[in-house]
């Protein structure tokens, strides 16, 4: 007859063996889910930082809109579309690739009580497509302002 000692230690090692196979089985669920809460952290912060980089835009323009005297492009007194990309650009500081920016008068004019629209758009790749796709994979972010110029 075996001994008592004997047939705890097997099933013992048999449950260590079956709490590892367990864990190396949940482990790279659970990565990936951490990883996802990492990324929708990333896209949530770039998101909030393209709004703010339009308001920012926006607020060049409407400072810059009808009281100036000199006129490079129509609507915009004083500044170029040129100049508010620069201003949204310089903004975006954590946001990673290309920043389109669109400025437009939904007005048709840049007078007092008209408003001023500028959209930034960005794309966000997650970690997971940088890895396995080679960033085949990615998620247009958007952030917007319209102000009305009041000067």
């Amino acid at each position: 007859m075996p001994d008592v000692g004997v047939l705890v230690m097997r099933a013992l090692r048999s449950e260590r063996a079956q709490a590892l196979v367990e864990f190396a089985l949940v482990l790279p669920v659970l990565l990936m889910l951490i990883v996802g809460l990492f990324d929708v952290a990333r896209a949530v912060e770039q998101e909030n930082t393209l709004a703010y980089a339009a308001r920012e835009g926006a607020r060049y323009a409407i400072v810059h809109g009808s009281s100036a005297l000199s006129s490079p492009i129509p609507y915009c007194s004083s500044c170029t579309n040129a100049d508010v990309t620069a201003v949204v650009d310089k903004a975006a500081i954590s946001v990673n690739g290309a920043i389109a920016v669109t400025v437009s008068y939904p007005d048709g004019d840049n007078k007092r009580g008209s408003r001023v629209s500028v959209q930034a758009t960005a794309p966000f790749v997650p970690l997971p497509s940088q890895f396995l796709f080679n960033g085949g994979l990615s998620v247009t972010l958007r952030g917007g302002s319209e102000l009305v110029i009041e000067y």
